[in-house]
């Protein structure tokens, strides 16, 4: 890579939440380049934001002339040592798109940059679209954090068409049956009516699927586990899980889980289950349901290498998003974790996100299984217009 004068600062941009996030930005002669951080509201214990507090926000040894010619990887362990996880995020981000444009690649083609350079093979994933909000996403009563579907069309374009369909479909239904009051939506743009049920949120969905998609949907939950838990017990070593005032203890709440999957077989993704201290309940859910469900993941392993080591008997698929770590080599390490150990790969959004769409090109540049990029609406649409025009160009 050639190093011509250059100047790396940040700036703030407003996200879809109205709060601001940090943007960086690699200005290098007539070229700007610039990337910013998501942040989310449900988080793990063991978030790189959570346990990087004591580092700093000083950026200013950057602005050396050697640091261009680092490689993505020696970027990232230097600014991960430094910095909190909201900056390194942005600039690990800004370095990437960078390196594809100093290698020759277009904006347009940052995927096939973003394969080559990690070796893996370009591929479409499958969506996960969030239609329905709950917990801390909706100012609902509904417990269950995020309803989504995953259409099973054999291309990406087919697939965001199907969820269109069936996101149009819904706000009609809820429309007509419990009046437009219920069709404000949540932090990432699916519906949140006021509802407290969760087998009456499965059946909407269901019901908006057969309108003009029958059979073309499996339906996927993110319970998000740790909001809907209480420790319990003398030693605060068991967990109760709370569903419309009813606690269950571990063990109850495998047996609802079980129960809601025999009610609607169409589910085929449970997110964060359990609270993600509670293994021994991740545990048996897998055993039972393992073959069948994706037992996904997110606040559990937090994109971490380490917590895949640790918990990869627990999961069987695993939720990436690249500021739960810091860094793109930090999510690439955990992303060759999950290929070696047969765990399904989600690259995903959070639910406060910005106008980048460079999750869609680590998506297909990865060749990951699934993408989650919330509703196929709103400022969501950036990630899945993005998956669209890449599809036509390939």
């Amino acid at each position: 890579m050639q190093n011509i004068n250059h100047k790396i600062y940040t700036r703030n941009v407003l996200m879809s939440t109205g709060e601001f996030t940090q943007e960086a930005v690699i200005e290098n002669g007539q070229n700007k380049i610039y990337e910013s951080a998501p942040q989310g509201l449900t988080l793990g214990q063991n978030e790189a934001s959570l346990l990087a507090i004591d580092k700093g926000n000083d950026i200013s040894f950057l602005n050396t002339k050697e640091i261009l010619n680092l490689s993505q990887a020696e970027f990232d362990v230097l600014i991960s040592s430094k910095l909190i996880s909201q900056l390194t995020t942005s600039l690990s981000l800004a370095f990437l798109k960078y390196s594809s444009s100093s290698n020759g690649f277009t904006d347009d083609k940052l995927y096939e940059y973003i394969a080559s350079s990690n070796k893996t093979n370009i591929s479409f994933p499958y969506g996960i679209f969030n239609i329905l909000n709950g917990g801390m996403h909706a100012g609902s009563r509904l417990e269950f954090c995020e309803f989504m579907i995953i259409p099973k069309a054999s291309s990406i374009n087919e697939n965001i068409r199907i969820a269109s369909e069936v996101y149009l479909d819904l706000r009609r239904i809820l429309e007509n049956d419990l009046g437009i009051e219920h069709t404000l939506v949540g932090r990432e743009g699916g519906f949140a009516p006021n509802i407290s049920d969760v087998e009456y949120a499965i059946l909407l969905i269901k019901k908006a699927i057969n309108v003009r998609n029958t059979n073309k949907c499996d339906i996927a939950i993110d319970i998000a586990a740790n909001n809907l838990s209480r420790r319990i017990g003398e030693d605060n070593s068991s967990f109760e899980y709370l569903i419309k005032g009813k606690g269950y203890s571990s063990q109850e709440f495998v047996v609802y889980l079980e129960s809601l999957l025999k009610k609607f077989p169409e589910i085929t993704y449970l997110e964060d289950p359990f609270h993600e201290e509670d293994i021994g309940a991740w545990k048996e859910l897998k055993t039972k349901i393992g073959d069948r469900v994706l037992i996904v993941g997110d606040d559990l392993i937090v994109t971490n290498i380490k917590y895949l080591e640790k918990y990869k008997d627990s999961i069987n698929a695993c939720i990436l998003k690249i500021n739960q770590v810091g860094t793109f080599t930090d999510l690439i390490k955990a992303y060759h974790f999950c290929i070696k150990n047969n765990i399904k790969t989600i690259i995903s959004q959070r639910s406060g996100e910005t106008d980048s769409d460079i999750i869609s090109h680590v998506a297909v540049g990865l060749g990951s299984n699934y993408i989650k990029a919330g509703a196929p609406a709103r400022e969501r649409i950036i990630k899945y217009n993005s998956l669209l025009r890449i599809y036509d160009n390939k």
